[in-house]
């Protein structure tokens, strides 16, 4: 570097001149050098801007078809979600039509009455045959749709009927068997239901509601006194297996409100379907053996002739 005011060459870097002293002329630096000598950083490099593709114009009748492809694909979505809860509805309500039904047919009136009422034809045989030897009865109607129970086709209700001497009706009951529909041995509880499980007094709902469950079986006698059968089953902690239960509700006529609590347990899998065996007022004309199942009572007797037996 050359001093202008001397003339003294200087070296490359110095602010003044060391022979005057007189300030040298900055260095002029290259674009990419900073004030320090330190080589600046370089940016990234602007990407053009892509040219917007032109948007396709449809003509008339394209927008036509596009159109009728939509509506149809609306259509379609809509009729499947029609479908979807037609069989839904068709399912809940199924079972609830044959209780329905049941609580329209007055104890006291004669068949063709009950038959007026509901619109339902009875006949004095099923073309079920399990159900046939279930439980005697006089007039029956099952219906028109099916559940599996333990495997096998049920009808997810049946309404039996039974009539005197007047032929007029002595007792309905129905079984909705939708409630078995997973488990023949009813719905799992925790820990085994007893006469103190309910509140003496409490409605049908608040049962329902306290028991968790809904009942799969329903009688109607003379006395218009009602009972409702709820099955269910636990596993006993003690000896490690599961036990089922009909638990038995009967409810007042006037009130509907509970007056006595009963229950009994099933012991064999042939009383899949019934209830009537196992309900109080049935159980002493019942035959344990032919329905599949015993009582308590007789299999506490049974156990303790067997210990008898063994001490001697």
């Amino acid at each position: 570097m050359i001093c202008k005011k001397c003339g003294s060459e200087c070296p490359d870097g110095n602010i003044f001149c060391e022979a005057c002293g007189a300030e040298l002329d900055a260095p002029v630096l290259p674009d990419n050098i900073d004030d320090k000598g330190r080589v600046k950083k370089q940016g990234k490099p602007k990407k053009e801007a892509r040219p917007k593709k032109e948007k396709k114009q449809h003509t008339p009748e394209e927008k036509a078809a596009l159109g009728k492809k939509i509506k149809a694909a609306v259509i379609c979505l809509v009729l499947i979600a029609v479908v979807v809860i037609i069989v839904l509805v068709s399912q809940l309500f199924s079972a609830s039509d044959g209780y329905n039904a049941a609580q329209k047919i007055p104890v006291g009136r004669n068949v063709a009455y009950a038959e007026s009422e509901t619109g339902l034809t009875f006949t004095e045989k099923s073309v079920n045959g399990m159900i046939n030897n279930m439980t005697d009865f006089d007039y029956i109607c099952i219906s028109d749709k099916t559940t599996k129970v333990s495997g096998s086709e049920q009808p997810r209700w049946v309404i039996l009927l039974t009539v005197g001497d007047d032929d007029l009706i002595s007792a309905v009951e129905y079984y909705d068997f939708t409630q078995l529909k997973l488990n023949w041995k009813g719905r799992k509880m925790a820990e085994m239901l007893d006469q103190n499980s309910l509140e003496y007094g409490m409605s049908i709902k608040n049962v329902n509601k306290k028991l968790g469950l809904k009942p799969y079986y329903i009688k109607r006698t003379v006395s218009n006194d009602s009972t409702y059968c709820y099955r269910y089953y636990f596993t006993d902690p003690e000896q490690g297996y599961d036990r089922s239960y009909n638990y038995y509700v009967e409810f007042s006529d006037v009130e509907m409100a509970v007056k006595n609590v009963s229950y009994r347990e099933i012991n064999y899998a042939a009383t899949i379907l019934s209830a009537g065996d196992a309900a109080p007022a049935a159980a002493a004309d019942s035959d344990p053996e032919a329905l599949g199942g015993e009582s308590a009572e007789e299999s506490t007797d049974e156990n303790a002739e067997t210990e008898e037996t063994s001490e001697e």
